[in-house]
């Protein structure tokens, strides 16, 4: 008890660390999308300002949030065009959700979760904007400890894997960036790897209405949060499929159990997605499909490492890198399948299989998304990395279970220890050497 104590203050100390460099270092507004997040959390209190547009009823606060991009060198770090005045509307200065989404983008509840520090915070709107990013930090360690917890469910006398996956997606550059700043998808991806956590431990152990249920709210609270986490109820349903196969012999309790998570998850399901669905039947039924390549390459260096908006690139020869060690896993992943496919049968390791291959939908899941947007609509709009992050859990299991597979039974520890320096190192070598200097090396 005394070191799985010892464990969770460590990684929770290290998140805050971490966390706390990212949003030092990151000056204002220089994250995907932040100046927009942070309209929508800061509306969130007020039913009048979270439905009010730059023409309609602009909040006196817009202009706040203009002077301040201006103060802070926004235009300095963005391929975007200075505009030449701050006296225009806001929504030539940033993206404003309620307008391009026509109030479909997110829920009001989630963006008040994200913005509650707002309620203690004075009207200095770059404070206000900190203290968020602190609240960011909150959401990082919550989400570090849930990968802690769900690795160590399914590899319970594993040290390998059950440190490994939480300490590697700790020391993923991007993935603390983004977390160190605001976005609601750092609280998506809480919810959905709550929701992740609730599951694992249900199929490692036993199902209870309770876990259920909390399965149940955690999926519709991630999904009405971030369309990133849209893939999770299908990742649900082929675990619901593979236990109604299994127990198909009490059907007559499992159809009325079945039809209403059916009816719940319709009932709940986010207006956005719904048309998604649409349009992307639509487009199916069309028959031009086309990716492309920009989407692949973009979605895989910033899963990693392409800080700022974006426009902070390494050396061609560190994304090589990293595509040379997750080929190097995806081969140790097709040896474990054929030195261990016959324990699947086995009941002592069936829920450790389930509990992967649920893991493995939801990786495929999560990763076919953007793919197939772009597939579809011919578009390259999402080719972000961080469209990934509420599956990342799984990612880094199966990375980890590849290179283990590559690793010798008694170097395995000195392995991970390697391992994870080796993480560190690239995680400080992207900030010290390409985030610190891209943005102030002018002063």
């Amino acid at each position: 008890m005394t070191s799985q104590r010892s464990i969770i203050l460590l990684l929770a100390a290290l998140a805050v660390v971490r966390g706390l460099l990212y949003a030092s270092f990151v000056p204002p507004w220089q994250a995907p999308d932040e100046p927009s997040h942070f309209e929508r959390a800061r509306a969130a209190f007020s039913a009048q300002e979270w439905t009010a547009t730059s023409t309609q009823n602009p909040p006196p606060w817009y202009q706040d949030i203009i002077e301040s991009l201006y103060q802070t060198d926004y235009y300095n770090f963005m391929p975007a065009p200075r505009p030449a005045t701050t006296n225009l509307p806001l929504n030539q200065y940033i993206g404003l959700y309620q307008e391009i989404y026509q109030g479909l983008y997110g829920s009001r509840p989630a963006y008040i979760g994200m913005g509650w520090p707002l309620l203690a915070a004075p009207d200095n709107i770059l404070l206000q904007l900190y203290l968020l990013r602190l609240n960011s930090v909150l959401f990082f360690t919550g989400v570090i400890l849930l990968a802690y917890g769900i690795s160590r469910t399914i590899f319970p006398n594993t040290l390998f894997m059950a440190l490994g996956v939480p300490l590697l997606i700790l020391f993923n550059p991007q993935h603390t960036h983004i977390f160190a700043t605001v976005n609601n998808g750092n609280l998506a991806e809480l919810f959905t790897l709550a929701a992740i956590f609730l599951l694992v431990r249900a199929i490692m152990g036993r199902f209870t209405w309770q876990n259920v249920a909390g399965m149940v709210v955690f999926t519709i609270l991630a999904t009405w949060t971030k369309a990133t986490a849209y893939f999770l109820p299908f990742a649900f349903a082929t675990v619901g499929l593979v236990y109604a196969w299994r127990y198909r012999r009490k059907w007559r309790l499992i159809l009325p159990a079945g039809l209403l998570l059916v009816a719940v998850t319709i009932w709940f399901m986010p207006e956005r997605l719904k048309i998604l669905l649409g349009w992307s039947w639509d487009m199916l039924r069309a028959g031009q499909f086309h990716l492309n390549p920009i989407v692949p390459r973009v979605m895989f260096g910033s899963f990693f490492a392409m800080p700022g908006w974006m426009t902070i690139q390494l050396d061609r020869l560190w994304y090589q890198l990293l595509a040379l060690l997750v080929a190097l896993a995806l081969a140790g992943l097709v040896l474990l399948l054929i030195r261990h496919w016959r324990k699947w049968n086995q009941p002592a390791y069936r829920p450790a299989m389930l509990a992967l291959a649920v893991l493995a939908v939801m990786a495929a899941a999560a990763i076919a998304a953007p793919l197939m947007w772009s597939i579809l609509f011919d578009d390259v709009t999402y080719r972000q990395g961080r469209s990934i992050f509420p599956a990342i859990v799984s990612v880094y299991v199966f990375l980890l279970l590849g290179w283990r597979q590559l690793i010798p039974a008694n170097w395995r520890v000195v392995g991970l220890l390697g391992m994870v320096g080796l993480a560190y190192l690239f995680d400080t070598m992207v900030l010290f050497k390409y985030i610190i200097p891209y943005f102030y090396s002018g002063y």
